[in-house]
């Protein structure tokens, strides 16, 4: 066997190595897309992944069937499938999908092929389609580099493969304009193979990172969804009390203050009852975002179980913890929740409890707290009471 046809065989394995990766790793993320709708990156990576498949089919199939389909069909196909890629990547950040790279890429490509001396010069053909993919890989580097999640040998993983990617195909382009200019031709050249193998390198790194990057949002998901309470948006009592109990920990060693409030809105149960649960759901989000404006980012505030809520304050002594309590004793009796054709009008009970001993645990600072909540609630309510000692 020749040396052309040995490298000939190989482009075709590594063409449908690519074809079957991607139909694969495509109906992966299809599945996922079907069960996750909400989730735009996967429906990008679903076609981005297709369409490569699409691709390499269609160039595999060239000599029997119309050139239309091998040549301007399939590297469009490419085209759209880096450029959706890219915009999966952006999704994935949050960032808004962009346009311009599929519609510019895919109709640069279509409009040259109507050209006849570019069509039919295969070198010019392959230094185009090379930089194109150069460009769009450069552009999928640019967004690996924003990528806010991910650990980072994952994310210096996809930066490597998509650079090496870019790198590869922008020499290849290089290669094939200078080809082009001096009369030249790549065809059965070694340059092919290696595009190719860079390319396979290119997506077998990106599904792995791409499936990495996806274990991590749905787990981050899920434990958000485990340590947040879903009406007000606020950690719930057991994540309320496992990071309270770290900070605890923490400030023992660290000798910080802690202080901690137990707030009750004042006859919630009247609101249900005249209003409906609907108001009261409201009222409880609408009381959330009240409270969790006057706090800073480094104290903790959870939902202790139906109208009752506590604050662990890092940092204030007692002193500063009444200030803090009065606060928001003020600022909740001056909100008024729109219902309906009605204002509802809230107040709170506040107790409010210091750990200034190195064995202060969770269980006494709540408890102390809960003190000075009941009589607060006793002495006419609307009003911040101090926890007495027992």
């Amino acid at each position: 066997m020749s040396e052309t046809r040995l490298m000939r065989l190989d482009s075709f394995t590594l063409v449908v190595v690519l074809g079957t990766i991607c139909v694969l790793t495509g109906s992966g993320f299809g599945i996922g897309w079907w069960r996750y709708r909400t989730e735009p990156a996967l429906g990008h990576a679903t076609t981005a992944f297709g369409l490569t498949a699409l691709g390499c089919f269609l160039y595999l199939a060239r000599g029997r069937i119309p050139d239309l389909l091998t040549i301007d069909i399939a590297n469009a196909a490419l085209f759209a499938a880096l450029a959706i890629g890219w915009n999966a990547i952006r999704a994935q950040n949050g960032r808004q999908c962009l346009v311009w790279p599929l519609v510019l890429s895919c109709g640069l490509w279509l409009a040259l092929c109507r050209f006849p001396p570019f069509y039919a010069d295969t070198t010019l053909r392959t230094a185009a389609a090379s930089l194109l993919i150069a460009g769009l890989s450069l552009g999928c580097l640019f967004e690996f580099m924003r990528l806010k999640n991910g650990a980072r040998p994952i994310r210096m993983l996809l930066l490597v493969a998509c650079a090496g990617n870019a790198a590869g195909f922008l020499l290849r382009g290089i290669y094939s304009l200078l080809a082009w200019y001096s009369g030249g031709s790549i065809a059965d050249n070694i340059w092919v193979s290696l595009a190719l193998l860079g390319a396979l390198i290119f997506i077998c790194a990106l599904v792995l990172g791409s499936l990495w990057l996806w274990q991590e949002r749905v787990f981050g998901q899920l434990q958000h969804e485990v340590e947040v309470d879903p009406l007000t948006g606020i950690l719930n009592r057991r994540a309320f009390e496992r990071g309270a109990v770290e900070l605890l920990k923490g400030s023992r060693a660290d000798r910080e203050t802690l202080s901690l409030l137990l707030i009750d809105i004042d006859h919630f149960k009247l609101v249900n009852d005249q209003f409906g649960h609907l108001a009261g759901d409201l009222v409880l989000r609408i009381f959330a975002d009240a409270v969790g404006d006057e706090l800073r980012k480094m104290d903790l505030f959870g939902r202790f179980g139906g109208e009752e809520f506590v604050v662990l304050l890092r940092g204030a002594d007692l002193d500063d913890a009444l200030q803090v309590a009065e606060k928001l004793r003020v600022r909740i009796s001056r909100l008024a929740v729109p219902w309906q054709d009605v204002l509802i009008r809230l107040t709170v009970s506040i107790g409010v409890a210091a750990a200034q001993e190195r064995a202060t645990t969770l269980f006494d600072l709540i408890g102390r707290a809960d003190r000075g909540l009941y009589s607060a609630k006793g002495s006419g309510r609307n009003r911040v009471v101090i926890a007495a000692r027992s």
